[in-house]
């Protein structure tokens, strides 16, 4: 009897053990809404596609170019947008709990036909931290697919700056070099690739911190 009693003594301390590690274990949510527009017109675009980094909802913008995301996880989100026959785009915005992020896109239409690119895989990863104050930029494209000759210009800025300095441009190769940056300092950074002086398509904004 006394051993039956232990037993269902320690089934219930287990159990009530694991509710409170549930209770602890919240995930926080935020909400992210916004408008698509034309580039060259600023009409609003309807059905464009918009999908988030990590994977959350695809839902489509409206007739006015809307769309909402009512359920995002706390924490750093690429939004992505998509439409035929326009360049993709994409934006990075950090999510805080019952943060309400209103984002407008602009998106541009593919007239160099060169194809929906992807710009992806930052070198250092998107929110390294310890970095040294001289490092090599490195990114990684796909789906040029009339396999055009591209350059690239690339922009960096600081964490609560509005200043973006021009890294590099007209680069050919999937890579860049910085120094001379400041210690213990989170940088912000994107690339934008070109065909003949026409933009077509454009990373997401990373993050990195140099060390102290």
């Amino acid at each position: 009897m006394k051993k039956s009693l232990f037993y269902i003594s320690l089934l219930f301390l287990a159990s009530f053990i694991s509710c409170e590690s549930d209770k602890l274990d919240i995930t926080s949510y935020g909400k992210i809404s916004g408008q698509v527009l034309d580039g060259e017109t600023y009409l609003p675009i309807q059905g464009a596609l918009i999908t988030t980094t990590p994977a959350s909802v695809s839902i489509l913008s409206d007739i006015n170019g809307n769309f909402s995301i009512q359920k995002v996880k706390e924490g750093d989100i690429a939004v992505n947008i998509k439409k035929k026959n326009y360049l993709t785009n994409s934006m990075t915005v950090a999510i805080y709990q019952n943060d309400s992020i209103l984002m407008n896109f602009l998106i541009f239409k593919d007239d160099k036909n060169v194809g929906t690119l992807s710009l992806y895989d930052p070198v250092p990863g998107n929110g390294a931290v310890d970095q040294t104050l001289a490092l090599t930029l490195k990114w990684k494209m796909e789906g040029n697919k009339s396999n055009m000759l591209l350059s690239y210009s690339i922009y960096i800025f600081e964490s609560n700056s509005t200043v973006q300095n021009l890294l590099g441009e007209n680069v050919d190769l999937l890579e860049v070099t910085t120094s001379g940056l400041k210690s213990s300092t989170t940088y912000f950074w994107y690339v934008v690739a070109k065909y003949e002086g026409t933009k077509v398509g454009f990373s997401p904004t990373w993050s990195f911190k140099t060390r102290d």
